[in-house]
């Protein structure tokens, strides 16, 4: 069962934790799936209690909240197994547990059903871009299948400038103008499916209790699931394949001294930061492994049509190069997508499939979280369906208009957030477009930008 099933439901969980001052009772903690410990548990006995609030809570007046648990904690994958090139399954640094957070809206913003975009129309009187189908990018549709690839952590400048991404700009359509909302990447995941960050400023064992895009989803029978590097299903009381809630996994990178985590981080996985996504067995069935299913779905045409296939932190950019080398770092991952692309592309096209990569952030000055670089600037691509290769837009645009675009093209209602607002802060200016002035997602929807400047919290 969701957390917030009615909007009654909502305003008496939100009352009780009103009441309580930021302490979430434990009788009000919700299941959502393994790897989720109780403080006390011999399990974790050698591990150290680690506390970092999502953000301070008179900063937004009520706008956002959260309560805390401490008896409740998660933390790395506590039971992998040695790995034979000694790259064991530990957390970087000190083994830590976090305490559960959930993340409220001040008031719970119910689904709008209503499809926030008309039914297609047959003529191209207001198509700023015709496919090579002859769709209407006013269209609903327009592609069968929404793919998106999501990279870590690199300024558009030094991206671009590396060979193997200009290799991969002549393959798709470049989205020069594009922006990620925040910092540090954790809340950038949050909006790419709710379309708001939720006042997030730090990254830490948070659960974010409101809609997403997956409602909408639900509500139209639309399919989806999420692919991820080393993420493991677990099993439960609920079923064999539940969420799970480990922070991180995998082996160790040790590619470099500066890195010295496992690779899988439960913070790049946009669904398990939603308690409305992982109190629900039926939704935690739809997270796989992507090392050991995302081919075979792909190649047997059972991959849903909004899909999310989450990279390693060896191939998303973040690592293996040193974290001082920050013009090479998005090399690797690359090279990686390249031969992604050279392996999928064809097959996903021939499904209607567009291709999205994106980055989740800029890296911020000198890892000076109070600067960003270029305004948050990040390399954002197209691949695919509908696609002409070796061309690029230079419309502004946010992150929020990747869901967006996928809400117009799947027929949905909206969330009532980032994802109805047709206006866009062009730097101290704003631009205003009605609906039908605003093309699809490929001709890069514009969409509202509630960007907050100057982020405090240190992302490696």
């Amino acid at each position: 069962m969701r957390i917030f099933a009615t909007a009654t439901a909502a305003a008496v969980v939100m009352g009780r934790m009103a009441s309580a001052q930021h302490i979430l009772p434990d009788v009000q903690v919700p299941f959502q799936g393994g790897n989720i410990f109780k403080r006390n548990d011999i399990a974790i006995g050698n591990y150290t209690f680690a506390y970092k609030e999502p953000f301070e809570p008179t900063q937004y007046g009520g706008f956002y909240s959260w309560a805390v648990n401490n008896n409740t904690v998660a933390g790395a994958n506590f039971t992998g197994p040695h790995m034979p090139n000694g790259y064991d399954y530990i957390p970087d640094g000190s083994l830590n547990v976090n305490p559960y957070f959930l993340i409220n809206e001040g008031s719970h913003k119910p689904l709008n059903t209503t499809k926030l975009f008309g039914n297609c129309k047959d003529s191209r009187d207001h198509a700023r871009d015709i496919s090579p189908g002859d769709l209407d990018t006013q269209c609903e549709g327009k592609v069968h299948k929404i793919v998106h690839v999501v990279f870590e952590n690199e300024v558009y400048d030094w991206t671009i400038a590396d060979p193997f991404w200009k290799l991969l700009a002549t393959k798709g359509k470049s989205l020069t103008n594009f922006h990620a909302i925040t910092h540090p990447s954790l809340p950038n995941y949050a909006a790419i499916i709710a379309g708001d960050f939720f006042g997030l400023a730090h990254e830490d064992f948070y659960n974010i209790n409101a809609t997403t895009i997956y409602d909408l989803l639900d509500l139209k029978k639309v399919s989806y699931a999420t692919y991820s590097e080393w993420y493991n299903p677990i099993a439960t009381f609920r079923g064999p394949k539940d969420c799970n809630n480990y922070i991180t996994n995998g082996p160790v990178d040790n590619t470099n001294p500066d890195w010295g985590s496992q690779i899988y981080r439960r913070l790049d996985v946009p669904a398990l930061l939603f308690s409305t996504y992982t109190t629900d067995y039926e939704r935690c069935a739809k997270l796989y492994d992507a090392n050991n299913t995302f081919y075979d779905h792909v190649m047997n045409h059972s991959l849903p049509k909004y899909t999310y296939f989450i990279p390693d932190m060896l191939h998303n950019g973040h690592d293996p190069e040193s974290n001082s080398d920050y013009v090479h770092q998005p090399q690797t991952a690359a090279i990686w997508f390249n031969s992604w692309l050279d392996l999928y592309l064809p097959e996903l096209e021939a499904q209607g499939a567009l291709v999205v990569a994106t980055f989740d952030e800029a890296t911020w000055t000198n890892d000076n979280d109070y600067t960003p670089n270029n305004d948050n600037h990040i390399v954002t691509m197209l691949f695919g369906a509908g696609i002409t290769p070796d061309t690029n837009d230079n419309t502004y645009i946010t992150t929020y208009g990747l869901l967006r675009g996928a809400i117009q093209n799947f027929g949905l209602g909206s969330l009532g957030r980032n994802d109805t607002n047709a206006t866009n802060e062009l730097d101290e200016g704003s631009l205003t477009l009605a609906d039908s002035q605003l093309p699809l997602l490929e001709n890069n929807t514009r969409v509202g930008v509630s960007e907050r400047k100057g982020q405090k919290s240190k992302n490696r």
